[in-house]
C-alpha cells in the first residue's frame, strides 16, 4: 500500500484537510491571545473600579508612563475590552465552521479512500 498513490482527487482533499488544519491552529493561537489579553483588561478594570476617583493613574504610552484620570483610563479599557470580546466571538465563530470543515473533509477523504480501495479489489 506504500507504494500506491493516491488519486489526484484524493490528495486535493487530502491537501485542503492539511490547510484547513493550519488555519484551525492559527485561529486557536490567535483565540488564545485574545483570551490572554481579555483578562489583562478585566483584571485592570476590577483592580481600577477598587480606586478612588482622585487616584493618580499612570497608562504606558510607549516606553514613557503618562498620567491620566480614571474616568479616561476606564473608558479606554472598557473599550478595549469590548473589541475583544468582538473579536473573541468572530474568532470563535471561525472554528467552528473550520472545524465543521474539517469534520466534513475528513468524512470525504475516508469515503474516498474507502471506496477506491474497494474497488480496486
Amino acid at each position: 500500500m506504500a507504494e500506491r498513490q493516491l488519486p489526484p482527487n484524493v490528495q486535493q482533499q487530502v491537501l485542503r484537510l492539511q490547510q484547513l488544519q493550519q488555519s484551525l491552529s492559527l485561529l486557536l493561537s490567535e483565540k488564545q491571545r485574545i483570551e490572554s489579553e481579555l483578562a489583562e483588561v478585566t483584571a485592570a478594570l476590577e483592580e481600577i473600579n477598587k480606586m478612588d476617583d482622585s487616584a493618580v493613574l499612570f497608562k504606558a504610552v510607549g516606553p514613557v508612563l503618562v498620567q491620566t484620570s480614571k474616568e479616561k483610563m476606564v473608558a479606554e479599557l472598557t473599550e478595549r475590552k469590548e473589541l475583544a470580546d468582538t473579536r473573541l466571538k468572530v474568532i470563535e465563530r471561525q472554528e467552528s465552521r473550520a472545524r465543521a470543515q474539517i469534520e466534513s473533509l475528513q468524512k470525504e477523504v475516508q469515503k474516498l479512500l474507502s471506496g477506491g480501495q474497494a474497488s480496486e479489489q
